[in-house]
Formats: C-alpha cells, structure tokens, sequence
C-alpha cells in the first residue's frame, strides 16, 4: 500500500481520503478495524481534517491511540519515502504529497501528547490505588543494584524465601523473563499452537525471515509470533532487521530515516529503488517494534497484576524488600552511583517520566552504569549519599558515611 494514494481499500474498492468523510460512524468504526492500511488511510485523512467530529472522536478514542500513533508513524515514513520516490522521478505530484507529510507529521506529535497525557492518567490512577510506581528513582536504582551484583542477589534473595518459608524464584533478569515465567506460572493463558512450535524449533535466520515477512504484509499478522514464548525472539529479530536494513536504507539512524544522499538524484534507477524499497521496509520493521513494544509490556502488567493477587504475593515482596534492604547496606557507594546516575532525569518528587528518561536512554544508562560498576569493584569508593533501604535507615546511613 502507498499511503500517498487517494484510494484505501474499502470492501471491493479504495476510498479516497475524501471519501472517508462519507462513511456513516457505524461503517466508520468497522472501516478502521478492517485493516491497517484503512486506519492508515483515515489517519491522514484526519491529518488533512478531512473527518467529520464524530469520526475524528471515535479515531482518537483512548483505546484506539496506540495503534492511531502506529498509524501516523507509519504514515509519515510512507510518505517521506513517496516523496523522495516523486522527486526522484519528477512526479507532479510530489508538492501535494509534501503537503501531506508535513500535516500528518503535525498530527503524530499530537496524538504523541494524547497517548502521553493517557499515560498519566493511568500512573496517577495506579498510584491512587496503592501501587508502587516503577519509575520511582529509588526502586529503579534498588533493581539495577541487583543486577549489578547478580551473585550475590540470588544468594541473599534465597536465604529470604527459606525464612519466609517460599519455593525459591530467581527474580527475572529481563522483561522476557517475567513474561516465560509467567507463562509457565499460567498467568498468561496462551496455548502453544503448531504455529508456535514451529517457531519455537526454527533458527535464528529462520525467524527473522518470518518476522520480515509479518512485516512486509502490514495487513496481516502472524498471530503466532505474538505469543508470550517468542516475545524474545521476535525483539531480536526485529532489532536484527532494523541493524540489517539501516545501512542498505541509507538512514540517519536506527530510528529515524533522515535525508537521502547527495547523489541520490544521479543514481541509477535499479540501485535508487533499492534504497527506497529498504526505506519504506524500514518504516514497516518500525511499526511492527512499536506493536512489540506495546504487546511485551502488556503481558508483563498481566503477570504482574496476578502475581499481586496470587496469595504469597505479600511474603515474595517483603522477602525482596529485605534482600534489596541487605544489598545497599553491603554496597552503598554503588547504590550512591546508580541514583546519582537517575537523579538528572527525574522528576522533582523522584519519578522518571518515559517522556524524558526514554526506554532507549533507560537502556543506555542501565547499560553505562553497569559496566561503569563492573570496572570500579572497589569497596572504598564514597559517593555523597547512599540510597537509604526502606527499613533501616540510621544503619545504612552511617555505613554510607564510612
């Protein structure tokens, strides 16, 4: 699908962005749940404020925001590449694409701040309801100075469970294994099919070969990479294509297409539409990221929520609560350098809003961080502060002030 086209498929035939308007809210809600490229179609359309009120509520209604900022990303990718294609070949049309791209782009960064403010909104109704939030500065130091000294976590964290008297678990290293725990806890209820067991026994090319393929039909889904034991394996596939493609794209980075080459004008046709084809398969292996994304954090929540209602779940807490409390008392200079580390990027009551500290620079930080302590190892290092457990105050103080 070109989204620069005026006609998405609709039934038998395409719709053009006008004609979107037509539709009655009924045929609407369907038209957008028919396939992607129609919700493409009716996110541009919207960009250009083409849509009536109504349809323009039901597109940005809050359960629908996710996938309407997938849509738009994609869109604006499409477009960009449409345009550069226009250009290439001296196509009319380009000025009326450009135009296009620039309303739509316009249209992501709002729908950006809707699906910011949305998120919010469920923080602050999670925190009236007594969760703690995970980006607190100091829970998030407290898990990385487990896996900092993993060894010793494991060891501390099973001594807990035996006098709480639990079966021991490994506290997970990844969110994947949270999810494959959960699974197997039967939290996440997900049978293995043959679509699964097939991917599950095939290799790595095999299945980042499957995950191109789920990409490039941007109508379809594989429904079977989806499930929760090969959310690991398509994450890797995913970024694996991503590295694969960059260069072949031409793009400016792993997550942005940029500007095409000086001489791209003067290329040959056969290697100019071989960089646009990557270009727009890269828009494509973007979506599909931002899909996983969404999806992994889902059945992690889910996990998490039953885990909460599961009846040793108050015993498991305060048994980590204990063993996280044990670990800053041991290494308090390294739980200094890890909330020194965050202190930059949060908020002024400690939260680490995702707008500001990205999962990209959470990940590029915890990475920093960890190798920074794994080089250190040095007990006599001091820092100005410790991260204080929660119970246990007054003892840990003092140590941090050795």
């Amino acid at each position: 699908m070109t989204a620069t086209s005026d006609t998405p498929q609709h039934q038998h035939r395409r719709l053009r962005l006008r004609e979107v308007a037509d539709l009655d809210d009924t045929a609407f809600s369907d038209y957008l749940q028919d396939r992607f490229d129609n919700l493409v179609t009716a996110a541009i359309a919207d960009a250009a404020s083409y849509l009536r009120p109504a349809q323009h509520d039901l597109l940005h209604a809050p359960d629908r925001l996710h996938d309407l900022r997938d849509a738009l990303t994609f869109a604006e990718g499409d477009l960009q590449v449409a345009v550069e294609r226009m250009t290439y070949r001296r196509d009319p049309r380009a000025a009326r694409t450009t135009r296009q791209l620039r309303q739509v782009r316009t249209a992501r960064h709002q729908v950006h701040r809707e699906t910011a403010d949305l998120r919010r909104a469920e923080d602050r109704t999670r925190e009236a309801a007594a969760v703690t939030p995970s980006t607190d500065t100091v829970t998030t130091a407290r898990g990385w100075l487990a896996h900092a000294y993993p060894a010793r976590f494991a060891q501390l964290l099973a001594q807990a469970h035996v006098a709480a008297g639990l079966p021991a678990r490994p506290l997970a290293k990844d969110i994947f294994d949270t999810i494959e725990e959960g699974w197997a806890d039967g939290h996440l209820t997900a049978p293995i099919t043959p679509g699964v067991e097939h991917l599950l026994a095939k290799g790595v090319v095999a299945v980042r070969s499957t995950v191109a393929d789920d990409a490039r039909d941007q109508n379809n889904r594989d429904p079977a990479l989806r499930h929760p034991l090969l959310q690991r394996r398509w994450n890797t596939a995913l970024e694996e294509l991503v590295s694969l493609t960059v260069p072949v794209a031409r793009a400016s980075s792993p997550s942005a297409l940029g500007a095409l080459p000086r001489d791209f004008s003067g290329l040959p046709e056969q290697d100019a539409f071989k960089i646009l084809n990557a270009r727009r398969f890269l828009v494509a292996i973007w979506q599909r990221r931002a899909e996983h994304t969404r999806l992994v954090h889902q059945y992690a929540g889910t996990v998490t929520e039953r885990r909460r209602a599961a009846p040793d779940h108050d015993l498991r807490s305060q048994a980590l609560d204990e063993t996280l409390d044990r670990l800053v008392a041991e290494h308090p200079a390294a739980a200094a350098r890890i909330l020194a580390r965050l202190r930059p990027y949060a908020t002024a009551d400690g939260r680490l809003e995702e707008d500001v500290f990205t999962p990209a620079l959470r990940a590029q930080a915890k990475r920093e961080v960890l190798a920074d302590l794994a080089a250190i190892r040095r007990p006599d290092v001091v820092l100005p502060s410790a991260i204080a457990p929660r119970r246990g105050l007054a003892a840990t103080a003092a140590l941090a002030a050795r």
